[in-house]
């Protein structure tokens, strides 16, 4: 028993960030790598703009997870890759250029997500020949999928949410902690995976840490800033930026400590929990913002 044709969504509800084209896309009914909530399909995007034909990535929420695959449950994620993709944006255009001669790195940029909807499922065939239902092994129709650029190269988790930090990284663990800073130490960037291509880096399903927990379950909030400062070794580029680290030898429980897995709110104890929602700390306060 095999499939007939792939698995199709509508026109995307949401513009591509570069070119500001809508898409739909075309995907393989069987996933090739999962997450804790999501799946993932290889498959490719059409339309009128320049993407059409390129090969993509398809994401897809798990059954019998919390989130019910509206629109409205992509959204914190959405928001995280689109704010991510600013501070980058900056990043690369305003600090990178002072850290030559430290690093080769010339761009960091992160693929936001295109949100469409289901428009048809893929068919079982009886004998490979006949179509009959529909394949509802990991879809529903009318969901929503988030269909992103396929990332050529070898695919790596540069630093967790939760302390972890890959040493051979250091202009990733450094951007971390500058999106930190700059932001008032309201955001703070971080859970970075994806390829480095040479001297660039593209990443993927990024986690924003904020002051008001507003970017869904992997925002841990100023409990998620002090384990990912109070875990984070400040290299030459942080002291080339002059960025202070206020938990720099402090010691901070971290759930699951310095391993490379995303960490969840629902994970944190209910006093940790208690305190992200409020954003309390007792170990920084809040600026004005450098970068919004």
């Amino acid at each position: 028993m095999g499939s007939e044709f792939s698995h199709e969504t509508y026109v995307s509800d949401t513009k591509d960030f570069k070119d500001g084209c809508r898409y739909w896309a075309d995907f393989d009914s069987e996933p090739f790598s999962a997450g804790t909530f999501r799946l993932a399909f290889r498959g490719n995007v059409h339309g009128s703009g320049p993407r059409d034909g390129s090969h993509c990535v398809t994401k897809v929420f798990m059954k019998d997870t919390e989130y019910n695959t509206y629109f409205a449950d992509w959204v914190p994620d959405f928001h995280a890759s689109v704010k991510a993709a600013r501070f980058a944006e900056i990043f690369t255009q305003n600090v990178l250029p002072s850290l030559k001669g430290l690093i080769s790195t010339t761009k960091i940029e992160f693929v936001i997500p295109l949100l469409a909807k289901m428009d048809s499922l893929s068919h079982f065939k009886v004998l490979g020949l006949f179509p009959v239902k529909e394949d509802r092994s990991y879809l529903l129709p009318k969901e929503y999928v988030g269909i992103e650029p396929y990332l050529e190269g070898k695919f790596e988790k540069f630093n967790s949410n939760g302390g972890y930090e890959d040493n051979t990284a250091a202009v990733l663990n450094t951007f971390s902690h500058w999106t930190w800073h700059v932001s008032g130490h309201q955001y703070l960037v971080c859970d970075l995976q994806g390829v480095r291509n040479g001297s660039q880096y593209q990443l993927t399903d990024p986690c924003i840490h904020s002051k008001d927990s507003r970017y869904g379950m992997t925002d841990l909030g100023v409990v998620g800033m002090e384990q990912v400062l109070a875990s984070h070794k400040c290299n030459n580029l942080c002291d080339r930026l002059a960025l202070s680290n206020p938990l720099a030898d402090i010691a901070v429980h971290v759930p699951g400590h310095k391993i490379r897995h995303t960490t969840y709110n629902f994970q944190l104890e209910d006093g940790d929990i208690v305190r992200a929602n409020d954003g309390r700390t007792p170990y920084f306060s809040f600026r004005d913002p450098i970068v919004h």
